[in-house]
């Protein structure tokens, strides 16, 4: 169970002012009932010794005080205990999320797919075939030092990095996520993701370009580093988005439709895309929109839901964020199957919370201490695009998929997209070597 900070910093808060409220009460209480003698020393001449004074003001000794002042620290102290037991309990429960879902359909169709992450053993050899091949550019580079809680790097325990590419900025485009970890020099075969399909302006281009890489080119579909298969195919003048679709292999066509369709809200867009899809067996084509980058589903029986690799990556979501709860609500009722991989997440972004969860500092702008300070305040009254909320759950066939909220995850990335930034490779090649140091700070995550 991971419990939420936020909850506890608040009932402490409120505690301890319980505390010093009922520990004042007690003491103008005591003051009211019956005056009383402060005696102290003073000094006096030497004939006649030390002299007691009696003070007239009404003021009770320090002794007297004590134990109404432990007694009120000591309920406050259980209080606050019970408080943390009851959080703690309740946020066990799916239902107990600081903003309550809305499940309607208009809301949850605002929803957009936001990238693919696929894994990489050479980053630069990756980054190299994405932009020769498909004209993509770096849009944000970030470091971790640390796996990730969620595993977004996968589930190795090592430092990290994250490599967005695409063709524009991540909250209005369709981008890649190139996740690299320190030390893993090669990863399992995919056996589920079939392809991504990547519109050029000329195929034969693509193509010659992918051969003098070194990579395989059979008819449209080309095999890039670490094995993974795009499909080139020309651009259409109607589809501005250079990403097509993503295609995944599925043991039973209608069970994995109806979890896309009946759990995460999306729509059966395949008569959108038969001009796209047609020839690859296609079983549904789901989406939100037809301007969106859909999902295609390719039925194979001989696809198993235990084979899942930490090559098939992570589909990524951005969904209103009181739309997100109700979706995650439906996944983790599982009344449509599917399971919850890592509970839901209402970050408040305090650095320490970030620390705790393994995640990176925030230097954006403006800086979180401002972009969320209502949130921290009291995080129920906070807007829900004060608040990044993310799940990551699996679908029927266990593919990951990440879903987070789309008004702060839009915010972040857009502030974050930093093209012009080069990648620091001398300091990658001394991290490789063991040597660490600290990080230029466009290179340090933000969301």
């Amino acid at each position: 169970m991971d419990l939420d900070f936020a909850h506890l910093a608040i009932s402490e808060n409120t505690c301890w002012r319980y505390c010093h409220k009922w520990t004042s009460a007690t003491i103008g209480a005591t003051r009211g009932c019956e005056p009383h003698v402060n005696w102290r020393e003073s000094s006096g001449s030497a004939s006649s010794g030390t002299r007691v004074q009696r003070s007239t003001r009404n003021q009770m000794p320090v002794a007297a005080l004590a134990p109404a002042i432990a007694g009120s620290c000591l309920v406050a102290t259980r209080r606050r205990r019970r408080k943390i037991r009851r959080v703690q309990a309740e946020f066990a429960k799916a239902g107990n999320l600081l903003i309550k879902p809305v499940d309607c359909p208009k809301l949850i169709g605002a929803s957009r797919p936001a990238h693919w992450v696929l894994r990489s053993s050479d980053l630069q050899v990756t980054l190299a075939f994405l932009a020769n091949v498909f004209g993509m550019k770096v849009l944000r580079h970030e470091e971790y030092a640390r796996s990730c809680a969620i595993t977004c790097n996968g589930k190795y325990d090592t430092p990290w990095s994250k490599t967005m590419v695409g063709y524009g900025r991540e909250d209005e485009c369709y981008c890649l996520e190139v996740t690299y970890n320190y030390g893993i020099s090669e990863y399992p075969p995919s056996n589920g993701l079939a392809h991504v399909a990547i519109s050029v302006d000329s195929v034969a281009v693509a193509q010659e370009a992918a051969l003098a890489m070194g990579c395989s080119v059979d008819g449209d579909i080309i095999t890039g580093p670490d094995g993974y298969r795009f499909r080139v195919l020309p651009q259409s003048t109607t589809h501005e988005e250079r990403f097509q679709y993503v295609a995944i292999k599925v043991a039973n066509g209608p069970r994995a439709s109806a979890f896309y369709e009946q759990a995460l809200g999306m729509c059966d867009l395949s008569a959108d895309f038969q001009q796209q899809v047609a020839g690859i067996g296609a079983s549904a084509v789901f989406g939100y929109s037809r301007d969106h980058v859909p999902l295609v589903l390719l039925e194979d029986r001989s696809v198993g839901v235990s084979e899942r690799t930490q090559t098939e990556g992570r589909n990524a979501i951005a969904i209103p964020g009181l739309a997100l709860r109700a979706l995650y609500l439906r996944v983790a009722e599982g009344q449509h199957g599917g399971a919850v991989l890592h509970a839901i997440r209402e970050f408040n972004e305090l650095p320490e919370i970030r620390r705790s969860r393994g995640l990176p500092p925030m230097p954006c702008t403006p800086p979180p201490d401002e972009y969320l300070q209502e949130l921290r305040r009291d995080p129920s009254s906070a807007p829900p695009m004060g608040t990044l909320t993310v799940a990551i759950v699996t679908d029927v066939d266990g593919y990951e998929i990440c879903l987070v909220s789309k008004e702060a995850y839009d915010s972040a990335v857009a502030r974050a997209y930093t093209p012009d930034k080069e990648i620091d490779w001398a300091w990658r090649r001394d991290a490789a070597a063991g040597k660490r140091t600290a990080l230029p700070p466009h290179q340090l995550a933000c969301v």
